[in-house]
């Protein structure tokens, strides 16, 4: 499975979502190949990804191709190829579905412990596209790795799905307790860090961040790519908006939505939630 930057130009163009291919001078696309992809942060040069926002710089591209937005401030280095499209995580759809079909499925989780393995199947629970650390503790009827509610409108209004392809990390002492859902990453991974506790019916979105020693009390509901520090507390059905990040040891009372970030050390409760010390 792969595929090299000249075919994948040759689709966006074809399919009208192509504005501009930046790329360094003689740079041959189609020696260019592409097995895999990323989140923009992490993607390497063999890697397709995408951002919402322009690239501040091409130079700074670490991927093989990034699908953006322009305009683009100047040229990319050798190896590194920016297609400035309209739409861009629609233009991402289409070519994982074109090119990188064969990501989009369910691999057997890897657990630190074959206990763990046991664990699950005694509770009843779902685990997918997931490494799991020592000492986790799995309750009944819990989802880690399933695909989360990733979709983008086409032209005529359609929900079309993004693939999800990446995963689920839960490091060393990770607690999730009955009834919880963790989604995977669209592209990376969805990470509990070490000692997070995720409580009964709490949903965790594709691409969070559960910091270390972190409290998700039950029915806490996390948002897509948001960031919980470590030893923050987030009380009962409290709702954390879409990329929001809450600082460490800070407080978030029950029932809260919150749609900024939060500091560290800060409490806050309400909906819209506001800063009470």
């Amino acid at each position: 499975m792969s595929a090299t930057v000249a075919a994948i130009a040759r689709f966006l163009e074809e399919s009208g979502r192509l504005e501009t291919l930046l790329a360094a001078p003689g740079d041959d696309l189609d020696r260019i190949v592409l097995t895999g992809v990323d989140t923009d942060r992490a993607a390497g040069p063999t890697d397709v990804t995408w951002r919402r926002t322009p690239a501040a710089s091409a130079t700074e591209v670490g991927a093989g191709l990034l699908i953006c937005p322009g305009p683009v401030p100047d040229g990319p280095r050798a190896g590194h190829v920016v297609a400035v499209c309209r739409a861009p995580r629609f233009a991402m759809v289409e070519v994982l579905t074109r090119f990188f079909a064969e990501l989009d499925v369910d691999r057997e989780p890897v657990y630190a412990d074959p206990g763990l393995a046991e664990m699950v199947t005694r509770n009843h629970s779902w685990v997918k596209n997931a490494i799991v650390g020592p000492g986790v503790t799995i309750a009944q009827h819990v989802t880690i790795g399933c695909s989360g509610m990733g979709y983008e409108r086409d032209a005529t209004g359609r929900l079309v799905r993004f693939p999800q392809l990446g995963g689920v990390l839960l490091e060393a002492d990770v607690h999730v307790a009955a009834q919880a859902t963790v989604q995977r990453g669209a592209l990376g991974d969805t990470v509990l860090r070490r000692g997070a506790k995720v409580g009964p019916h709490v949903n965790v979105g594709h691409n969070v961040e559960v910091g270390e020693d972190a409290l998700l009390t039950g029915h806490v509901q996390l948002g897509g790519s948001c960031r919980i520090g470590a030893r923050a507390v987030i009380w009962q059905s409290a709702v954390i908006a879409n990329g929001v990040r809450i600082g460490d040891d800070a407080v978030v009372g029950m029932c809260s939505c919150v749609r900024t970030d939060v500091g560290p050390g800060e409490v806050w409760a309400g909906n819209p939630a506001r800063r009470l010390r």
